[in-house]
């Protein structure tokens, strides 16, 4: 099973990207309750995929949000 690392957006510099299949191979294999996969493509385009509805996804993308800005769990 592979680690899974916390997010700590100061780490990694501006600009550098992780490769998306080990991110997403990280995920695979969790037990998630609630998953959002969020992405831009090469052409600007938003991807949204996950498996609750709209309300239950925007819920848990505000709870990401305040995480990444305050570092609350």
């Amino acid at each position: 099973m592979a680690k899974v690392v916390k997010f700590e957006p100061v780490v990694v510099g501006e600009g550098f990207r992780f490769d998306a299949d080990e991110i997403l191979d990280a995920a695979k294999g969790q037990e998630f309750t609630i998953l959002a996969i969020l992405g831009e493509l090469e052409d600007g385009t938003i991807w949204v995929s996950g498996t609750a509805n709209a309300g239950e996804t925007m819920v848990l993308m505000e709870r990401a949000k305040r995480q990444i800005v305050f570092g609350d769990d």
